[in-house]
């Protein structure tokens, strides 16, 4: 029976741990950025029976409560 052989990918994992972590913090800022858009933005919404979304920003929100 041959052992197998173990390879190190300790430093790919790490890379990429490194860069998920980048990657959630630009996802956070750009969420940020767009809370604030859709904050100071004159909404123009179309509306259906069951929602509201604006047409400038995409904020949507129910209208079934």
């Amino acid at each position: 029976m041959m052992a197998q052989k173990s390879i190190d990918n300790s430093n790919e994992v790490k890379s990429l741990i490194e860069e998920v972590a980048a990657l959630e913090q630009q996802i956070q800022h750009l969420t940020k950025r767009i809370q604030m858009i859709q904050l100071h933005c004159k909404h123009v919404f179309l509306e259906t029976a069951f929602m509201r979304k604006c047409q400038k920003c995409g904020f949507s929100e129910s209208k079934y409560y």
